[in-house]
């Protein structure tokens, strides 16, 4: 019986900042400035001094600034946002990935983005997208310190010519870009290549499927193309590499990296690999799983089917990514779909037209929407982030308190899919260009 499919995605990574395997080595490139673009312009100009709020709840519409196409590319039509953003922020600097690359623009002022490129010819570049929506492969970037640098972090998959008696292979190319937010500029720091294996991966798994899963320990754990690699950001090389191939959409939590691996036929298991050396901790054989969403910074929510003696029976679980202990099973009326944490102490999950709040390390329903006997809808929710949750309802933008689940402001501006403290990101209403705009005090 086919148990596999498609894994429900967060709405956002799980303490992106806090989180900060194959064939084949890694190889340094960084020495070379930013291709295709003024590494050393700056993308956050000088001019009034930027203004950060922690948590913020309003934002200007009067002071917006229009992103690079790149943002939007794949990802947008007409009705919207249908896809999520390959962006992250940091200090108000917008690193955007694309399918061929990286790009740095200002989402604080009007300003020329800087233009990263990768080492040989990737798959896929932008143009190629055109106005085809779900086409955009690039993967939503991670922002990391090491060693008192700001990095920003994206994956490709390139096409690497063949030389005499040498084949043309794949490799996944792992781009660092060092930021400097203070002074403005963004440059190409190195990259890491890693050669990839004919017909290693199997299932769902699409030739350009990439992405940088976090950082920890100095480690970065990479996907592609059914793999899972590590790669060391002090030698820009890669240390191991998982055994096994692998669903997209793995993630760190409580220590570990736990992954969706490939069992037999279509079926898939949840494991745990130590991510300093990509060696198994624990594997859950009990679970035929289907999807993985992080929780929490130490818990992970798995949902599938029972193997063994109770075979074809659904479960979905909270579980402790250290252990794999089960902290909670589900029942099938919970809702545990697409989930993201508020950096605090909240859990919040949505799924068609309700929303419902968890502790993140028991399990336990904080507060859940729509509630009938208030006379309260629920938002569809943009982003939750620092105790807060941001969306939309048929009056508008809203505002709410993660932990409660009250209104907290009703006129926020937009409801942002991003935000650093410094800037928010919405589509603008005008023509759907992703923008950013101010945070207000």
């Amino acid at each position: 019986m086919n148990h596999h499919s498609m894994r429900l995605r967060g709405l956002a990574a799980v303490a992106a900042l806090i989180l900060t395997a194959g064939c084949g080595g890694a190889e340094e490139d960084g020495k070379s400035a930013a291709h295709g673009g003024d590494a050393g312009k700056s993308a956050v100009p000088k001019g009034p001094a930027m203004r950060e709020v922690k948590a913020p709840v309003r934002f200007s519409t009067g002071q917006a600034v229009a992103l690079p196409d790149s943002a939007g590319a794949g990802n947008v039509a007409i009705a919207g946002l249908q896809h999520p953003l390959p962006v992250a922020l940091h200090k108000g600097m917008v690193v955007i990935t694309r399918p061929d690359g990286m790009e740095i623009a200002n989402g604080y002022r009007d300003a020329e983005p800087s233009l990263i490129t990768p080492k040989h010819e990737p798959l896929t570049t932008i143009d190629d997208l055109g106005a085809v929506v779900g086409s955009n492969p690039a993967r939503r970037p991670i922002i990391t310190e090491h060693e008192g640098k700001i990095l920003a972090l994206s994956s490709l998959v390139a096409d690497v010519p063949g030389s005499g008696t040498t084949k043309g292979h794949h490799e996944v190319e792992l781009i660092a870009a060092e930021l400097d937010a203070d002074a403005g500029k963004a440059a190409k720091a190195w990259s890491a290549r890693i050669p990839l294996a004919e017909f290693e991966y199997s299932l769902d798994v699409d030739e350009e499927d990439t992405e940088v899963v976090g950082v920890t320990g100095g480690i970065a754990a990479v996907y592609a193309q059914g793999k899972l690699f590590g790669v060391d950001l002090g030698s820009h090389r890669k240390v191991w590499t998982a055994p096994g191939t692998y669903a997209d959409g793995a993630v760190l939590a409580g220590g570990k990296l736990v992954a969706l691996r490939d069992h037999e036929g279509d079926d898939r298991r949840p494991v745990g690999l130590d991510p300093a050396d990509g060696r198994q901790k624990w594997v859950m054989d009990e679970l035929a799983a289907d999807d993985l969403t992080a929780a929490g910074p130490g818990t992970v929510i798995v949902g599938g089917y029972l193997t063994g003696d109770d075979e074809g029976e659904k479960e979905t679980a909270l579980i402790d990514a250290a252990t794999r202990k089960k902290i909670r099973t589900f029942d099938e009326t919970a809702q545990t779909g697409d989930c993201a944490y508020d950096g605090r102490s909240t859990t919040v999950c949505t799924g068609g037209d309700s929303v419902t709040a968890y502790d993140p390390g028991t399990g336990k329903v904080r507060w859940a929407l729509p509630d009938k006997s208030e006379n309260r809808v629920a938002p569809k929710v943009t982003l939750v982030r620092a105790g807060l949750v941001y969306g939309t309802t048929e009056n508008g933008p809203v505002v709410l308190d993660a932990t409660t689940g009250a209104d907290k402001e009703d006129n926020p501006g937009i409801a942002p899919y991003f935000s650093d403290g410094y800037v928010g990101i919405a589509l603008a209403e005008s023509d759907n260009t992703v923008t950013a705009y101010r945070v207000e005090r």
